[in-house]
């Protein structure tokens, strides 16, 4: 009957809870709170629970006091604390009053206080314990993978850039590639956390998200490490009460004032003259570049008092914190290596040009297919009208830096261009208590960054790979604000509501005006109509061996997008004898106005193959070269955007979730609830969504292309006997069919997201605790939770930014600029790229799981082993689903009667390589039509498909030992084994068109083995303490710190994709088609191993063969490892006291990143090259191998590392730094 009596009454309360929830649900807030819990319970000496006991728990500095009475079994719960340093006190009749000072309680931390064991005696008596650093680490309430970075490793751990973000690294589970050199917004998407994807992480700061949502890789704010109290880091099967992102949670609490006045200021400073050179640069000569880092900050803290008014004279009622700091920034960008064309090439004279392996390269007229005289260009000789292109492209490549390195034949220019960036940060905190009750708390961050760089825009930043042809600019304001309001309706009763709006805009645009045509006196025509004021056209250039050409794209600039986020949730606890009931529902609403990345200006892509001996195979590397095809305007493609469309993203995220966690045995903790959650797709409200989707495409209306004629004309399929212009083989007939067929538009009724609303998706969690021992100090964990993750905004951007009606990109392959003008008059060229999305539209899912042990060890240490585990699915992928199938180019159907005798494809190709009968072909593909021919949606080039069909999975031993502060010290390790396999390794990482399973399932870019972090702070022995001295002598000897940061990493994956000559084939493929983002399709054959260095390449040269021809790709994409990473950071501080006060004191500190400058290599050159069948021998490769005695730089051959990290484990940086705290 009890038990029967004890189910019916905690059916009662459970009935009454969920009665009350959707009145305490009215006020909204936002999702995932920094507050935390105290768990304990009470006993007498015999080991019995005591129940009705008061229990007290107070943080006296911020004026809080919360009182609770325990259960019939003893136990007791405070829900909804906020993160700080407080004390417990039991009181119970015949019983001493028991007082546990020194619980420390960290953000969502469920704090286990232990047993409170009460003495007999009366109450006035009482009893004082301190809580045990090791004991309060075990989470014996909780079955979630979490880590805490504490305030005493945030304010003595030295940051490359002062970045909190690159604290993760400290977390077992986490790959870190995140480079903190600099202060400034972005680094989310820099580190992977248990397998999963690096754009699938949150971060909020005092509970408000602080994410971009464009490529959910970046962040709104920064925030000081001084001005925040902790960092907490949920990494697996955590609990329902967080949402939104499936791959980690990072949680920042900044610090608040308490009733005593504290702060600090401090000054940071670096110089080059302190550092070493970058390793690569010191071979070539190149002086160290610029690194002038200065920052300057304060804060401070304490109650609000009114000069002549009674208000908080206690200090108890309103608190404040205020933090700012300035950063001045000139900071080295990355160390580039490039072959710029030299004074004689940018005139024509060719006469002293080798390829990147020294061999002389001949230039021939692709008018008259034989050398020019002495390799040099005569402008005059050519006809009017390409004199004019002549002209124009050499002021182009007038623009291009002047070579600077010499004996080197691979690349001729280095550079290590420093870059301004002046930033401000602002942080205001205000706490208020405004009752016992009710509790509420605002903090409000500002950040005002720029960044005035001599480099180009590149990829939407500031660090393109040269001047040319004039610096950049970008700038970033924004804010970051939480409100957030606690009331404790009845002791076991807690509702939390807050509210988190977050804002940033960003612009780029040059700096100094140069990079417009007008100002450089360049008129290059290409397909649409510009001004003057249009930047430069962007040039890229390719061929040859082991060269590094380099890129220009200034198609970005100018650029501007806003980011704004709405957050709002509530939550609610209730606690009912045993169980933590915690319900809560989370609404997020995002905008994003951006303006298209887009290619207004034109792309034009040249190689050698137009000035090659071979101009239609390219078959012969030695000859041509790309400057030289440039100054005759004979491209490879040619592109550019009609229009730069302006989107208006929105979306709103709403979420709700019940959980209870039950301490169903005084040993058995379980967690269990569920989440549930509703990601409407992204859309323009604009409805200016134009998608492709292959269910609409009708191939009878298939526009038409210009054929090949015999003898160099075009000819149209619909009146083969009108030869027309050869200008126009590939473009499309005017009027020929439908120009956007396919194409669905979200104004006519399609999809406003691009794909389906999946609607509300359940999120089940489940976790446990169980104590192993009767002492509480071992712990077996464990648990499981499914999480669903909101994609980023780009994947629905880029169709409105790219597709056709909104914006036309053709593209045009093989041309000659002089012609473009009779070709954009006579024709409709071929439509260019297309974006197109899987009409289901399943949002990506996380499977996290997890089985531990922690043990306490003493002197504040604990250990913790487990087994980590993650399947991820519906992930994002991104494939050419406009490819062609394996063989294709060695059918009859693929061949192109033009370049036969007599216009008529024979049985068998004449003088067919004896390599391809043998495989039982009859073709060899260098004859076949061009793609866009034979592809399955004719009038497109590529076509970027997103599907939802990617996996990954993660397996791992983790190992983590930490100490919190004890006898002076404090320190951590994290050890992860591990594996992650994946089919992709982001929703842009273009798979295999026909088998991705097969051909892209390998191991993960972010893949390493083994990764072994150490931090540590020591409080240096006082000498004079241990062993005596003068008073004069400890000043000088004593109050010193150590401490550091170490990692041991292995090396990441290298694929070792071959590329090839554009029109060779071997498997049957097209190489030429893959244009934009791409990869290989064909993979070495390895035998025997690779991975013994020979001579000085790392890989073992004479272990990779080519391929047999028809083979399709082949082995992994990822079957070579790069080198490792050891670095080490280290810091040493010295304190002097100021006074009296032991707060009081100035803090003079040298700190070093790599400080034993150690070079982690990255980046192995694997230039190769595929020498084509030739008679019976099969397809061979070159490996440009460094012969005996070369003195060439290190890099320029194969297997040799061509740079090293930057920024983190980078060469050696020193910083000087003083504090002063009070």
């Amino acid at each position: 009957m009890p038990t029967m009596h004890r189910l019916v009454s905690f059916s009662l309360q459970l009935t009454k809870f969920l009665l009350l929830l959707p009145i305490l649900l009215c006020a909204p807030g936002y999702a995932q709170v920094t507050s935390g819990s105290i768990f304990g319970s009470v006993k007498d000496s015999s080991g019995a629970y005591v129940p009705n006991a008061k229990v007290t728990v107070q943080n006296a500095s911020v004026g809080l006091l919360r009182t609770v009475t325990t259960s019939e079994a003893g136990y007791f719960v405070v829900t909804n604390l906020p993160p700080g340093k407080y004390t417990i006190v039991v009181e119970a009749a015949r019983f001493k009053k028991l007082e546990k000072t020194d619980v420390i309680l960290s953000a969502t931390d469920r704090l286990n206080a232990g047993d409170l064991v009460l003495a007999v005696g009366a109450v006035v008596e009482s009893v004082s314990v301190s809580a045990d650093a090791g004991e309060l680490q075990l989470q014996s309430n909780s079955g979630e993978r979490s880590d805490l970075v504490t305030s005493k490793q945030i304010n003595d751990l030295a940051l490359n850039g002062r970045n909190i973000i690159d604290f993760v690294k400290l977390i077992p589970g986490v790959v870190s590639g995140f480079d903190g050199q600099v202060a400034g917004t972005g680094g989310i998407d820099a580190f992977n956390v248990n397998g999963t994807r690096a754009n699938q992480h949150e971060f909020t700061i005092d509970g408000a998200s602080n994410v971009d949502t464009g490529n959910n890789g970046g962040t709104h704010v920064t925030l000081n490490p001084d001005a925040i109290a902790e960092l907490r880091v949920l990494t697996s099967n955590y609990q329902a009460e967080y949402g939104k992102a499936g791959g980690g949670q990072l949680a920042v609490v900044t610090k608040n004032g308490t009733n005593e006045f504290h702060g600090n200021a401090r000054w940071f400073h670096r110089h080059e003259g302190l550092n070493a050179n970058n390793w690569f640069a010191n071979q070539s000569g190149t002086p160290i570049a610029k690194y002038r880092y200065n920052y300057l900050g304060y804060q401070i803290g304490g109650p609000v008092l009114i000069p002549g008014t009674g208000f908080n004279k206690n200090r108890d009622k309103l608190y404040f914190f205020w933090s700012q700091e300035y950063y001045r920034q000139l900071i080295p960008g990355g160390y580039e290596q490039f072959r710029v064309p030299t004074a004689l090439e940018r005139v024509g004279d060719f006469s002293q040009t080798v390829d990147g392996n020294g061999n002389p390269l001949v230039i021939y007229n692709p008018a008259t297919g034989t050398p020019f005289s002495g390799n040099k260009i005569d402008r005059n000789q050519l006809p009017p009208q390409q004199q004019a292109i002549f002209d124009q492209v050499s002021k182009v490549l007038s623009l291009y830096d002047a070579p600077n390195v010499a004996g080197n034949n691979r690349y001729n220019y280095a550079s290590q261009l420093s870059y301004d960036s002046p930033r401000r940060e602002d942080l205001l905190r205000l706490d208020y208590q405004i009752s016992m009750k009710h509790r509420i708390f605002g903090r409000w961050i500002k950040n005002a960054t720029e960044f005035r760089s001599p480099m180009q825009t590149w990829n939407l930043t500031c660090m393109g790979q040269l001047q040319y042809p004039g610096g950049c600019i970008a700038r970033n304001p924004s804010w970051n604000l939480s409100l957030n309001l606690v009331s404790a309706i009845t002791p076991t009763l807690i509702n939390e509501v807050a509210f988190g709006p977050s804002v940033t805009r960003s612009t780029w645009e040059g700096n100094n005006g140069n990079t417009s045509r007008g100002a450089n006196g360049i008129d290059l025509r290409l397909l649409y109509p510009v001004t003057k004021d249009t930047n430069v056209p962007d040039f890229g250039f390719s061929g040859n061996d082991n060269i590094a050409y380099p890129w220009s794209y200034l198609g970005a600039n100018p650029w501007f997008q806003a980011n704004t986020t709405i957050n709002f949730n509530d939550n609610v606890t209730k606690v009912i004898n045993k169980h933590t009931l915690r319900a809560g529902i989370f609404v997020q609403r995002a905008r994003k106005d951006q303006i298209a990345w887009g290619n207004f200006n034109g792309q034009v892509s040249f190689s050698n193959c137009a000035t090659s001996s071979t101009p239609v195979t390219c078959a012969d590397n030695l000859s041509g070269n790309a400057y030289a095809s440039a100054l005759l305007g004979q491209f490879t493609s040619l592109s550019q955007s009609s229009a730069r469309p302006v989107g208006y993203f929105r979306y709103t995220n709403v979420e709700f979730y019940g959980q209870d966690t039950w301490k169903l045995t005084p040993r058995l903790t379980l967690d269990f609830g569920a989440r549930f959650a509703w990601y409407q797709p992204q859309y323009d409200e604009r409805n200016q969504l134009a998608i492709f989707d292959p269910a609409s495409y009708d191939p009878s209306q298939a526009v038409r292309l210009y054929m090949p004629a015999v003898g160099g004309g075009a000819y149209d399929p619909a009146n083969p006997g009108a030869i027309l212009s050869g200008n126009l083989v590939g473009t499309v007939v005017p009027s020929s069919g439908n120009l956007l067929n396919g194409v669905q538009f979200a104004s006519k009724g399609y999809f406003r997201g691009g794909w389906e609303d999946r609607g509300v998706m359940p999120e089940p969690r489940l976790g446990f605790a169980y104590a192993l021992t009767g002492d509480g100090k071992t712990v077996l964990r464990g648990g499981a939770g499914m999480m669903h993750d909101r994609i980023q905004g780009n994947l629905i951007f880029n169709p409105v930014f790219t597709n056709p009606a909104n914006v036309v990109t053709p593209t045009v392959n093989n041309g000659s600029l002089a012609n473009i003008a009779s070709l954009s008059a006579g024709s409709t060229p071929i439509l260019g790229s297309i974006v197109g999305a899987a009409r289901s539209g399943e949002v990506p899912t996380i499977y996290s799981f997890s089985l531990g042990i922690q043990r306490q060890l003493g002197r504040g240490t604990t250990i913790d082993v487990a087994y980590v585990g993650s399947l991820s699915r519906h992930l994002v992928t991104a494939r050419n689903i406009n490819q062609l199938p394996y063989g294709t180019a060695f059918t009859a159907t693929a061949q192109d009667p033009s370049k036969y005798s007599g216009g008529v494809v024979p049985g068998v190709e004449p003088d067919l390589p004896a390599a391809y009968s043998k495989a039982g072909y009859n073709y060899s593909g260098n004859y076949a039509l061009d793609a866009p021919f034979l592809v399955p949606y004719r009038g497109y080039s590529y076509i970027e498909y997103y599907r939802f069909d990617g996996t990954s999975n993660y397996n791992s031993l983790q190992v983590s030992v930490q100490r919190r502060f004890s006898r002076g010290l404090t320190f951590g390790v994290a050890y992860t084994y591990s594996k992650t396999l994946t089919t992709a390794n982001r929703d842009e990482d273009w798979q295999d068109a026909f088998n991705p399973r097969k051909y892209d399932y390998r191991v993960a870019e972010w893949d390493r083995p083994h990764v072994l972090v150490f931090n540590y702070v020591y409080d240096l022995p006082n000498v004079t303490k241990r062993f005596g001295g003068p008073k004069w002598l400890s000043s000088i000897t004593n109050n010193y710190q150590l401490s550091g940061i170490t990692t041991f990493e292995s090396g990441a994956p290298i694929d070792p994709g071959l590329w090839w000559s554009p029109a060779m084939t071997i498997n049957g493929t097209y190489n030429a088609w893959w244009i934009g983002w791409t990869r290989a399709y064909v993979y070495p054959t390895i035998e025997g191993g690779v991975d013994k260095s020979v001579g000085t390449s790392n890989f073992d040269p004479g272990a990779f063969r080519a391929p047999p021809v028809g083979v399709p790709p082949g082995p992994s994409r990822s079957s070579l490892r790069g080198g490792g990473m050891q670095n080490w950071d280290m810091s040493l501080f010295k304190n002097i006291p100021l006074g009296s006060n032991e707060q009081r004191f100035m803090q003079l500190r040298l700190e070093a990143f790599n400080v034993f400058n150690h070079p982690n290599f990255q980046n192995v050159n694997l230039n190769w090259t595929v020498n084509p069948p030739s008679g019976t021998s099969p397809p061979t490769l070159a490996i440009n191998t460094r012969p005996a005695g070369d003195t060439a730089l290190y890099g320029s051959y194969f297997g040799e590392y061509s740079n090293t990290y930057y920024g983190n484990g980078g060469s050696r940086v020193v910083q000087l730094a003083l504090k002063i705290y009070f």
